[in-house]
């Protein structure tokens, strides 16, 4: 008799009539009426979807979760993994990727595109013939063009954006590879199509995971600059793959330039020695929470390595080094810089003093040993919530948040004074490392080495413009203000007793 009362979950019935009472209101105070509403939340919201739903902790939103997987397939629906997992525990086996149908591409990342046989630019028009180059295909070659030129993580990102963009336009609007793009087909990519790709098949509604099957390539159009900087990034591709006898030709040489290519201002995106001092003191304290510590830290780090927001997201424990350098007394640690997703490092900065002193005091609070002692992956930038590393995302957050600070502190003193500050990001930390360095007599190769930088010409464009030799002028005052408190120049390499939390 019980054996005929039973009934298999299915989608359309109400959660009330399979989860106890309690749980059931707080679904249904999130709009939840059925085990249908349920699943399309868990795959909408991933794995902090419990968030939106009122008093549902980790634990009972796992209890649900696990009652959904073992009827699942009563239901006909298995949560995806990507739901399950959070993003950066994602492997390449895990999220579900967008597959070609038949002879069609779908539109996907440049690890995940399908092309057909025909299309794959073995045979492009453009191809150099007779040549020994062992690139086969156009992805073989774009690949082979990034692990070459892409000096940092950030870069490759920014360099295989516009090249994927490139390749799925090439192979789904104009049915043609890469390698067989002539210039008016450039130019109408370039000049036309980048400045209103189609909303729905191009361009995403929201910012999704590259794994994911809703990954689209664009946000929206392009500006004018942003256009630009895609001609000047596929251009030096294109003439690449001529060098490398992989084209015969490059297909971008001699096209218009999309904009005229902004002058590059390090005096306007940085800040003078006062400025520095207004953001510095923005984030002093008598005494520290763990997340006023912590910001203070990110400051320090960021400021004394101009390091990208990428490169302070991903910086662990593991990537620091103590060592000796000729006429230091004092152990020197390094912090070495890399291509994460590669496992190998390209560069290392030096960390002053007082910046390893605030790691030390961050890690005490965190519960942790001494920075050398930490697990591996130990983020030197930490969650207040979980200890987890912060994302690129939240470190822009972070600086913002300071920068207002500053601003506002700036504001009261003198009305007005802080509107330029409140301008400021991450990268003006980069601009001003750079910077205060070179008017510390800093070696200008040097700098561009820490920076990572693929060019000596990148950097020397710190020194266009009057803005750096005004720096030198501050030199003195930067010496004589740290000279009665030299723990507070993370330039200086001074070492200084621990602060009071």
């Amino acid at each position: 008799m019980e054996a005929t009362l039973v009934h298999d979950p299915r989608p359309e019935h109400p959660v009330d009539g399979w989860f106890e009472p309690a749980v059931a209101a707080r679904l249904a105070a999130a709009q939840i009426g059925t085990i249908s509403d349920l699943i399309a939340l868990i795959e909408r919201r991933r794995h902090r979807w419990y968030t939106a739903v009122p008093r549902l902790g980790p634990k009972g939103a796992q209890r649900i979760v696990d009652w959904l997987q073992l009827h699942s397939d009563a239901l006909g629906r298995t949560l995806s993994p990507s739901a399950l997992v959070p993003r950066r525990q994602w492997t390449a086996e895990a999220p579900e990727r967008p597959v070609a149908n038949g002879d069609a591409v779908a539109i996907a990342p440049l690890e995940a595109i399908r092309v057909p046989a025909p299309l794959d630019g073995s045979n492009g028009m453009n191809r150099a013939s007779g040549s020994t180059c062992r690139l086969r295909t156009d992805i073989e070659a774009i690949n082979a063009w990034l692990d070459a030129r892409a000096a940092s993580e950030h870069t490759r990102r920014a360099y295989r954006r516009e090249a994927e963009r490139l390749l799925l336009w090439a192979l789904i609007e104009k049915s043609k590879p890469l390698s067989s793009l002539t210039l008016p087909d450039c130019c109408e990519y370039v000049h036309t199509f980048l400045s209103n790709p189609s909303r729905g098949r191009w361009v995403g509604k929201s910012r999704v995971e590259r794994c994911l099957a809703d990954w689209r390539p664009f946000a929206g159009p392009l500006s004018d600059r942003s256009r630009e900087t895609a001609r000047s990034i596929l251009t030096a591709m294109c003439e690449w793959l001529v060098e490398v006898s992989y084209l015969a030709t490059n297909p971008f040489s001699g096209m218009e330039r999309a904009a005229t290519p902004s002058i590059f201002d390090a005096e306007t995106r940085s800040l003078d020695f006062e400025q520095w001092r207004l953001v510095f003191d923005a984030v002093t304290r008598p005494q520290y929470t763990f997340v006023e510590h912590r910001d203070r830290l990110a400051l320090l780090l960021a400021y004394a390595t101009g390091l990208r927001r990428s490169e302070l997201a991903s910086a662990t424990t593991d990537m620091l080094s103590v060592g000796r350098l000729p006429g230091v007394e004092a152990p020197v640690w390094r912090l070495s810089i890399g291509h994460v997703s590669r496992r190998r490092a390209n560069r290392s900065v030096l960390l002053p003093p007082i910046v390893i002193e605030a790691l030390e005091e961050n890690l005490a609070l965190r519960g942790l040993p001494s920075a050398l002692d930490c697990p591996e992956g130990t983020p030197l930038l930490a969650q207040s919530r979980n200890g987890g590393s912060i994302t690129p995302d939240g470190i822009g957050k972070l600086f913002k948040a300071i920068f207002t600070s500053a601003a506002a502190a700036a504001d009261r003193n003198v009305p007005g004074s802080g509107r330029r500050l409140a301008l400021g990001s991450t990268h003006w930390l980069r601009h001003t490392h750079s910077a205060h360095a070179l008017a510390h007599g800093a070696d200008i190769v040097e700098i561009g080495k820490g920076l990572g930088h693929a060019s000596f010409s990148t950097t020397s464009l710190y020194l266009k413009g009057d803005g750096w030799r005004r720096l030198l002028g501050v030199e003195r005052l930067l010496r004589e203000t740290f000279r009665s408190d030299p723990h507070q120049n993370p330039l200086s390499g001074a070492s200084r007793a621990p602060r009071t939390l």
